[in-house]
């Protein structure tokens, strides 16, 4: 097929971005992999965050938090200001990464399928994501698997999947 003009502007775009978002897909599932292949002493940040902020300050600020996490207590008393902190950038990110990978599973899916049939597949295999992931970790020294992180990966993929469902009404109405 020749395309001329417009129609071979938006082929390109249509292409590249296909090529953009599979490969965005890539990188978030590559990027798991090897996060999940690293014993939990080489991504400790720690120190790193001791040296960064004045843990007396966060201390007294964070002093009255207390958080259930997989059946424990997780505050300051327990982990140290720095390993509380640590606690919540490791969830935060959590959350924001499959957020992010259920967009890029979702993005790529629409290239060859409707919206109401990408949705669903895209939260199947973020779920699917997260299960694998938190399996592979077992395999991996000073690592767990927790079930309450593929809950919070779960979270983060619908929080996503339940933007882009507003985004495409927002669309449609328009």
């Amino acid at each position: 097929m020749i395309y001329t003009g417009k129609s071979q502007r938006r082929y390109k775009v249509h292409r590249y971005g296909k090529l953009l978002h599979i490969t965005l897909l890539i990188a978030v599932l590559v990027g798991l992999y090897i996060s999940s292949s690293q014993p939990y002493a080489d991504q400790d940040m720690r120190g790193k965050i001791a040296e960064m902020v004045d843990e007396n300050k966060w201390e007294a600020r964070f002093q009255d938090v207390t958080l259930q996490y997989g059946g424990r207590e997780v505050s300051v008393e327990e982990k140290g200001t720095a390993g509380f902190i640590e606690f919540l950038m490791r969830k935060g990110i959590h959350f924001c990464t499959f957020a992010f990978l259920a967009y890029c599973w979702y993005s790529v899916l629409r290239y060859w399928m409707s919206f109401a049939t990408a949705l669903p597949w895209s939260a199947f295999l973020s779920l699917g994501t997260a299960v694998l992931d938190e399996w592979h970790q077992t395999f991996t020294p000073d690592r767990v698997g927790a079930v309450n992180d593929v809950l919070l990966d779960a979270s983060g993929s619908l929080f996503m999947l339940a933007c882009i469902v507003v985004s495409n009404i927002w669309q449609v109405r328009k």
